[in-house]
């Protein structure tokens, strides 16, 4: 018989001097009960970081060896020699394994090496095992996870099943070096013993010293941490720490509460040397088809004449309680459908802003409801929002008087309840083009007016009362390729609105031009042509397209101009981007009149090496009817560079060399005399870990509009990778006409597969925001599977 495929069956007799030798490497299949319970014992001893293992019963053993004895007089087998045993998922090798049959224990000696089923590595010098597989002992063990966490110990004990005793133990999730192996890692902990509890999921240090290159830096009597393949566990989080003028020292614990796979509380409990106890917890929870998340804040203030200005005047901090709650939740109906919302309220403007709540640091945050479906051709959305000033009250001055005007940032704000917008374009070709109707439904109420009292005149940016407006916009576009690649689009739309106004006139500055609680409607309906021509050249690795675009819209004069409010049509920016838009406003609540001719000539490139240039250069004439851009509405008119009859040239310039080097400009050109009255600069660069970026604006003083002074401003950002590990990066923004920087951050970080370091240190001027001035460092120290650390320090506020 093959010996290599002899198959041993169960024995109880005894008959002394009996050996049963199995040479050459024979393999081995094994049904002894002895042998085959005492095999995953193994795995139990060491840290498996799963649920107990349950090893089947009907699994079966291979087995490979140079010699296999039984000895029934002392009741042992042995297997010596190359020892494999492969069992329900484990290896295990050896030099030697003997079963002791009489005591159930099980001894495997001589280059001890596991692989469990989930990926981890044990090797050790013994193991002396129960066959219970519930308890035993190793010596000189060495665990690597599957998560690249190792363990490293004088020796270790199971007990009970699902407890591990490391006792002078060593935990890293370093990599150890490869040229040293011997080298201690970047950091360990170091312990007089380390207890893993396999049920609970949880990693205890006692008499625990943490070492940075094998240097002691820090000593804890005790320490905890979840297993490293946790991630959600009960317990406290990492500490952080903080400094500001008005608030203090701060030290801050998080504990966070897993109470279930799908919820948690997480309490977030800060102490601060000048206020007192700020307490906040933040409950979340995910559903089967969303989730949601509820954070609260509050804290009874100490010190409160902290929050004064320079002149003494009292700021929104100056109260003894405040506190603030939010919400936010997002469901899918189902995989067309959403709905969710965003909430915060507080106690006053700046809480969020001073104790850094989450989710509630911005100048202003939006509050609002909404439910959104999307398919291929189809695009609903419904919402309702408010604004949310999280800043100190605007002051306008009079740059001719010196008086200056306090405005109530918050109540000049739009509740919007609510707005609608639907898209859906027509499957099927209509006269064989393409139909599209868009819809918008808004409806706001303000409190007080905007008024901006800049010369030369005085001009509304929102307006108080309550204003309904319903839209509708029935275009039609169908584009036909002609000779030489010739491209003619004919298109036409049709843009109806229904108003209602009905301005506050209990408020004094009331707008008189405004229409007032009156139905007003308007139609706007136009017909065009696009037309373009574009010429191919193709050469060595070049392919290049060049040609002329012009378009003619026909359309009457634009009705009720300043009779209603405008709210989101005030952004207008023109560039090459819409230099060929057939509506250049950015809302409803102006419509473009008038015959209206857009030109340009643009040009591209392709290279075979991924290089690619991109330009369009042109201009826009009014050519019949009343100019929409001449003409004012509760804005002044703006300097946009449309408003006569000949614009502005406008230009831009695109070139990206295929390799993580790109740079666009753009820029508008006064028509008579080629002034640059706008430009926009920016480039962009990545190579390997390293990138940069810098930015030039530059816009030309509109008095009208009481900006009295050009305006240019040049921006930065970079990354420096100076090796495998360690980057420099830093970032800056600089008003050039006031020769004055308004932000610059530099920082230093270090990052690893197993550590993260980042110091960075910021300064933040802005003379358009409530705070002149910012200084902070921020400090973050990452330990991989320990978790993170922060210090904030606020030099001024």
């Amino acid at each position: 018989m093959n010996p290599a495929a002899y198959q041993l069956p169960v024995r109880n007799n005894r008959a002394a001097g009996i050996v049963v030798r199995v040479v050459s490497c024979g393999l081995v299949l094994i049904s002894l009960g002895a042998v085959s319970a005492a095999t995953p014992a193994f795995s139990q001893i060491v840290p498996s970081f799963e649920s107990p293992i349950n090893t089947s019963r009907n699994a079966r053993m291979l087995l490979e060896a140079d010699q296999l004895i039984y000895d029934f007089d002392n009741e042992t087998v042995s297997a010596i020699g190359n020892v494999q045993i492969f069992y329900d998922g484990y290896s295990i090798e050896a030099a030697k394994v003997i079963y002791y049959q009489r005591s159930g224990r099980l001894v495997a000696s001589g280059g001890v090496r596991i692989v469990e089923p989930n990926g981890n590595i044990v090797t050790a010098s013994q193991a002396d095992l129960t066959d219970d597989l519930r308890d035993g002992f190793v010596e000189n063990i060495n665990v690597q996870t599957v998560g690249r966490a190792r363990f490293a110990a004088r020796s270790a004990e199971r007990r009970d099943g699902k407890i591990t005793i490391f006792t002078n133990g060593v935990y890293t999730a370093c990599e150890p070096c490869r040229e040293n192996p011997d080298r201690p890692p970047l950091w360990q902990i170091k312990a007089t013993k380390i207890i893993v509890n396999q049920q609970e999921k949880t990693v205890r240090y006692e008499n625990a010293s943490l070492e940075f290159y094998g240097v002691p830096i820090a000593w804890l009597p005790f320490l905890f941490h979840p297993d490293p393949t946790v991630k959600r566990k009960t317990g406290f989080l990492q500490p952080y720490f903080g400094y500001s003028d008005a608030l203090g020292v701060s030290a801050t614990t998080p504990f966070f509460w897993n109470i279930a796979p799908d919820k948690d509380i997480t309490f977030v409990p800060t102490v601060y040397s000048k206020q007192g106890f700020l307490g906040q917890v933040e409950w979340r929870q995910r559903l089967m088809n969303g989730s949601y998340n509820i954070r609260l804040a509050g804290i009874l203030q100490q010190n409160i004449t902290e929050f004064v200005d320079e002149n003494g005047d009292r700021l929104s901090g100056f109260r003894k309680q405040r506190g603030s709650v939010q919400t936010s939740g997002q469901f899918r109906i189902n995989n067309r459908w959403m709905w969710g919302w965003d909430f915060l309220a507080s106690s006053d403007r700046t809480f969020g802003r001073d104790y850094s709540i989450p989710g509630a640091t911005e100048r202003d945050v939006t509050n609002a409801i909404y439910l959104t479906g999307m398919s291929e051709r189809n695009y609903f959305d419904l919402q309702a929002y408010a604004f949310k000033v999280q800043r100190e009250n605007t002051v306008d001055t009079d740059v001719i008087t010196s008086i200056e005007t306090v405005h109530d940032d918050q109540e000049e704000q739009a509740i919007v309840l609510p707005i609608f917008d639907h898209s859906y374009i027509f499957d099927q070709p209509i006269f064989g083009g393409e139909l599209q109707i868009q819809s918008n439904f808004t409806s706001l109420t303000r409190a007080e007016h905007d008024l901006r009292t800049t010369p030369p005149m005085d001009y509304y940016a929102g307006v108080a009362g309550t204003f309904t407006r319903a839209s509708t916009n029935v275009s039609w576009q169908r584009t036909l390729v002609g000779m030489g690649g010739q491209m003619l689009t004919p298109f036409a739309y049709l843009k109806a609105d229904v108003n209602w106004s009905a301005p506050d006139p209990a408020l004094p500055g009331d707008p008189p031009i405004l229409i007032k609680n009156e139905i007003v409607g308007q139609a706007m309906p136009a017909i065009g042509l696009e037309y373009k021509w574009l010429f191919l050249a193709t050469g060595g690795s070049t392919t290049q397209t060049f040609g002329p675009i012009a378009q003619i819209i026909v359309r009457p004069n634009e009705t009720h101009i300043g009779d209603l409010p405008n709210d989101d049509a005030q952004s207008l920016v023109f560039d090459d981007t819409i230099l060929f838009s057939r509506d250049k406003y950015s809302g409803y609540d102006r419509q473009e009149g008038g015959t209206r001719a857009n030109v340009g000539f643009t040009y591209q490139a392709r290279f075979n090496n991924g290089a690619s240039i991109d330009t369009l250069f042109g201009q826009s004439f009014q050519l019949a009817g009343v100019n929409s851009f001449a003409q004012g509405d509760v804005l002044p008119r703006g300097s946009f560079g449309l408003e006569s009859s000949t614009s502005d040239f406008v230009g831009g310039i695109e070139f990206d060399n295929g390799h993580g080097f790109s740079v666009a400009a753009r820029g508008r050109f006064d028509s008579h005399n080629f002034t640059l009255n706008r430009s926009e600069i920016t480039a962009n660069a990545v190579y390997g870990r390293s990138s940069a970026s810098l930015g030039f604006v530059h816009l030309r003083k509109q008095p009208i509009l009481g900006i009295v002074d050009d305006r240019q401003e040049i921006s930065g950002r970079a990354k420096i990778a100076l090796n495998n590990n360690w980057a420099a990066s830093g970032s800056f923004v600089y008003d050039i006409e006031n020769k004055a920087p308004v932000t610059h951050t530099i920082g230093l970080a270090f990052d690893n597969e197993c550590f993260n370091l980042s110091v960075t240190y910021s300064n933040t001027r802005d003379t358009y925001d409530d705070i002149v001035e910012n200084k902070q460092f921020f400090v973050r120290l990452n330990l991989r599977t320990i978790g993170d650390s922060n210090l904030i320090y606020k030099l001024d506020e």
